[in-house]
């Protein structure tokens, strides 16, 4: 891969051979690359050493954990100061504060070979008698033709007539910096607001021992450079050896401390490693072999790094994918929403085999093995004498031991009293660390005296003193009988009802008057019991329910536990916990738990979302939904592809997974056809799987859009959060990689090179 510039080197693979580049600039006659490499290596880095771009601003601060240098990357010697053990600012010197001006160009084609984009670049100048450029896109790999030159988007607005009058399709408005910025320095500020402007456009910063370097704040291993970008910013750049890179990438993508499964991160460091193979030297113009965000893959540096993530860099060490002797092109997407798409149809330039769509789920047969019944006490709705649903509130005081489950649900509507109150508080107090109240009980004959008491049993008192102010009582409780109370007491129930405790009944009024039952106050209890986390809830996944209970992911690691057949079971019924006595659980499926003596389960429910059987359905972003009124839509729209007001979106074809790979855009100057990922792009979506109705007024115009939606990315190839439901369910991580990328050889890297 890469480019036929700089060294190559042969690197052996077991089984096979494989011809792989280190990839670097061009020669520039003054030994900076060298230099800069060598003293990667100096700092412990390992070939390959990769040249990381990180984000270009007007000014950068860097330091490190101890002392650091600052050398000329030509010289290798030290610029202004010998070492420095402070923060010191570099600033582009007569470069843009606002960032480079930009340009627009209208894009007419992509074409995956250089000489095919100047033939038709050369057509159509002759065409429609407008000169073009062919631009190389790093991200995609492929040569851009755009014709054109104009300051704003309207100024391209004759020539997308033009271009449109001669049936040329799929036009796109590209916006793209303008001429290089040249003429800038850079200029060192220390601490004390010294500084000293330098003649070098390359500089190093170079650790004492093996530091790391913080740039902005974030920390990265190896040698940072800092060179003067064509725009007119300092773009620092990291040698850091490959391996070492890969730690500071793998946790970036796929979080461990949310995604705790060792295979799927597996996975995750051998698609990284062999997207680094394939697209090294990406950015060499400029300077770079990769950047660092979504553009390539996201790198967060040292200070990203976590045990999980770096045990599957280190166990998978030079492993990568194949197909016909070449890395593969090792795309990945976060949320594939149920289904990845073939990637010829979200990128034309893109048809390998390898890059078939796949669904992101497992056979019926392996999931029946890992799906089971659990078995807990029966349970019937409970609702106090408002009408509010407290079951799930009940089971859970009950549980914990705060209210007696030997009383049975029907007490609920008995009156309350103090010193039953008085023996939850003191429950409370022993669950939460907290003071146990003192003194006889308080009175508990009607609601306020009981929100009252309740607040000063639990510490609340000064809570409703000091943050619910006399003026804001009216709005509350909007209950004149409740607006009468003694001030104290009208606090109270105002703050229980701000926090969601206390509910009115069915005509509006609060009923303060009456004594309350015992189930009036559940609310109240729970909301601030959990506000102290009183009850011991843990969040987990489940990864299979078998004899043995049941086995759940919970950080880094996993556990098993065992249902308690008195415990309280809650599913889920429209976003509403209901309680069951049998509970069905699948792998993936996000749980909260209470474990009582022994260990045992006492109380299990689960937890939003919960999305059908897909491997990718723990994902926030598994399913979506946005409306985008007229205005929004036009805006998003005629940036890209100008065709006046929108009229009409019409779905001209679907992929294999249900995206739409091709889009018809309707204007009242201009109608066009959008294809694969650019129609995700052109909408400002977060996937393009998903379906849309649009609101039109009485005029036939239309108002606004609703898009529902699954998933979250461009949907090819490895689903990340697919691959960690596949490791749940017990896949390796070959297992998962072969699965998304269909057909591929696993290879490993000879570590001794050539």
């Amino acid at each position: 891969p890469g480019s036929a510039m700089g060294r190559r080197k042969r690197t052996r693979l077991v089984g096979t051979f494989l011809l792989l580049a280190v990839v670097t600039l061009p020669a520039l006659g003054d030994g900076a690359d060298d230099r800069l490499r060598t003293l990667a290596i100096r700092n412990g880095q390992q070939e390959p050493i990769l040249r990381i771009g990180l984000a270009d601003a007007h000014g950068v601060a860097v330091t490190s954990r101890g002392a650091f240098r600052i050398v000329d990357a030509r010289t290798g010697k030290p610029v202004w100061k010998a070492s420095y053990d402070e923060e010191v600012r570099l600033v582009a010197e007569g470069g843009p504060r606002e960032g480079a001006a930009s340009i627009f160009r209208i894009q007419v084609g992509a074409f995956g070979d250089r000489d095919a984009a100047k033939a038709e670049k050369s057509r159509l100048e002759r065409l429609v008698g407008t000169k073009g450029v062919v631009h190389h896109d790093p991200d995609r790999g492929n040569w851009r033709v755009r014709l054109g030159r104009a300051d704003d988007r309207q100024g391209l607005a004759p020539l997308m007539d033009r271009l449109r009058e001669a049936g040329i399709q799929g036009l796109w408005i590209a916006e793209e910096p303008a001429e290089a910025v040249t003429d800038v320095r850079i200029r060192l500020v220390d601490e004390s607001f010294d500084s000293r402007t330098t003649k070098a456009s390359r500089l190093a910063v170079v650790p004492q021992g093996r530091h790391p370097v913080a740039v902005d704040g974030k920390t990265y291993r190896g040698v940072v450079e800092l060179r003067v970008s064509p725009y007119g910013t300092i773009r620092p750049v990291n040698w850091v050896g490959l391996e070492l890179y890969l730690r500071g990438v793998v946790p970036a993508e796929l979080g461990p401390e949310v995604w705790p499964e060792l295979q799927a991160l597996k996975a995750q460091a051998v698609a990284a490693r062999t997207y680094v193979w394939r697209n090294l030297g990406q950015f060499s113009d400029e300077g770079f072999d990769l950047c660092a965000t979504p553009r390539c893959q996201v790198y967060a540096g040292e200070g990203a790094e976590h045990p999980l993530s770096d045990r599957a860099v280190l166990t998978t060490r030079g492993e990568i994918l194949t197909a016909a002797g070449k890395p593969i092109v090792a795309l990945y997407t976060a949320t594939c929403g149920g289904h990845t798409e073939n990637g010829s149809d979200i990128f034309p330039e893109h048809s390998e085999d390898y890059l078939s769509g796949v669904p992101c789920r497992a056979e019926g047969d392996a999931l029946a093995t890992q799906r089971g019944t659990v078995v807990g006490r029966a349970l019937k709705p409970l609702r106090d004498e408002t009408g509010a649903e407290v079951t799930r509130d009940w089971a859970l005081l009950a549980a914990s031991g705060m209210l007696d489950p030997s009383l049975g649900p029907q007490s609920i509507l008995e009156p309350l009293t103090g010193q039953l109150l008085r023996n939850w508080t003191r429950a409370l107090a022993q669950l939460a660390g907290l003071p146990a109240p003192a003194g006889p009980p308080r009175p508990v004959d009607t609601l306020g005296q009981a929100a009252l008491a309740l607040l000063e049993e639990t510490g609340w008192a000064e809570r409703a003193e000091v943050l619910i102010s006399t003026e804001d009582l009216p709005a509350l409780l909007r209950d004149a009988d409740a607006a009468a109370l003694p001030s104290d007491q009208a606090r109270s129930v105002a703050y229980l009802v701000s926090v969601g405790g206390l509910v009115p009944f069915a005509d509006g009024s609060l009923h303060v008057e009456r004594t309350p039952s015992r189930g009036r106050l559940i609310q109240s209890l729970v909301r601030i019991a959990e506000s102290y986390a009183a009850f011991g809830l843990r969040d987990a996944i489940v990864s299979g329910v078998g004899e043995g209970g049941i086995r759940m992911v919970q950080g880094k690691g996993e556990t098993r536990l065992v249902p308690d057949r008195q415990g309280f079971l809650f599913g889920l019924t429209g976003g509403k916990p209901v309680p069951n006595d049998r509970l069905e659980l699948w792998p993936g499926d996000r749980v909260r738990f209470r474990t009582g003596d022994g260990g045992r389960i006492v109380f299990l429910e689960l937890r939003p979302p919960v999305h059908g059987v897909t491997d990718d359905r723990t994902s926030r972003l598994y399913s979506w939904e946005v409306r985008k009124t007229r205005h929004q839509l036009e805006a998003a729209v005629n940036r890209r592809v100008s065709i006046g007001r929108l009229q009409d979106l019409r779905v001209l074809r679907r992929g294999v997974s249900g995206r739409i790979v091709e889009l018809e855009v309707v204007g009242s100057q201009a109608t066009t056809i959008v294809r694969g990922f650019d129609v995700r792009r052109l909408l400002d979506l977060r996937e393009s799987l998903l379906v849309f109705e649009l609101q039109r007024g009485t005029d036939g115009r239309i108002e606004a859009a609703v898009f529902a939606g699954k998933g979250w990315g461009h949907g090819v190839g490895l689903c990340q959060v697919g691959a960690y439901g596949m490791a749940l369910r017990g896949a390796d991580y070959r297992e998962i990689l072969n699965h998304y990328y269909t057909g591929v050889v696993l290879e490993r890297l000879d570590p001794a090179g050539p």
